[in-house]
C-alpha cells in the first residue's frame, strides 16, 4: 500500500474511533486485505502528532490516538478532494464509453486507468501538495487528451 494511502487511511480510522496502532493495523488488514507492517504504522503515527494532526495518550501501557481539530480540517479536505476528482474521472470515462462504444471500440477497462490516478492524487494529498496544484494537472492533462481529437 502507497505510504500516502495509507496516512490517510488511518489518519480516517482514528478520525472515526480512537485507536491504538495494533487496532488501526488490524482495521486496515480488514479493509484492504494487506495488513500493514508496524514499522510502517508506527513511524506515520508519529508524523502525525507532530504535525498536529492527532493526540496520542497513554492508558494503561497502551497509547490510544484520537484526531485533533486540525486532522479533521485535513480528512475533510482529502474527502471533498476524493468526492472532487472521483466525480470528474467518473464522468470522463462514462463519456469515453459512450464515445467508443458508439464506434465499437473496447475501452482498458476503467480500473486499470482509474485507480492508479486516484491512487496518485491520495497520495499527493496526503503529502501536503495542494489540491489547486493538482487540479491544474488534472486540467492540463483534460486539454490534451482533448486535443488529441
Amino acid at each position: 500500500m502507497l505510504k500516502g494511502l495509507l496516512k490517510m487511511s488511518m489518519l480516517k480510522i482514528i478520525s472515526e474511533n480512537k485507536a491504538t496502532g495494533y487496532d488501526i493495523i488490524k482495521k486496515v488488514n480488514t479493509l484492504t486485505g494487506e495488513k500493514p507492517s508496524t514499522g510502517s504504522v508506527y513511524p506515520l503515527l508519529k508524523s502525525m502528532v507532530k504535525k498536529g494532526w492527532i493526540v496520542g495518550k497513554t492508558v494503561e501501557g497502551k497509547t490510544i490516538y484520537e484526531i485533533s481539530d486540525s486532522g479533521k480540517k485535513v480528512v475533510h479536505a482529502h474527502d471533498s478532494m476524493g468526492n472532487y476528482y472521483t466525480q470528474k474521472i467518473s464522468g470522463s470515462i462514462s463519456l469515453a464509453n459512450d464515445t467508443f462504444n458508439d464506434l465499437h471500440v473496447t475501452l482498458i477497462d476503467d480500473t486499470t486507468l482509474v485507480n492508479p490516478v486516484v491512487k496518485e492524487v491520495s497520495s499527493l494529498l496526503a503529502h501536503g501538495i495542494a489540491p489547486e496544484k493538482i487540479n491544474r494537472v488534472l486540467s492540463k492533462s483534460l486539454e490534451a487528451l482533448q486535443k488529441l481529437e
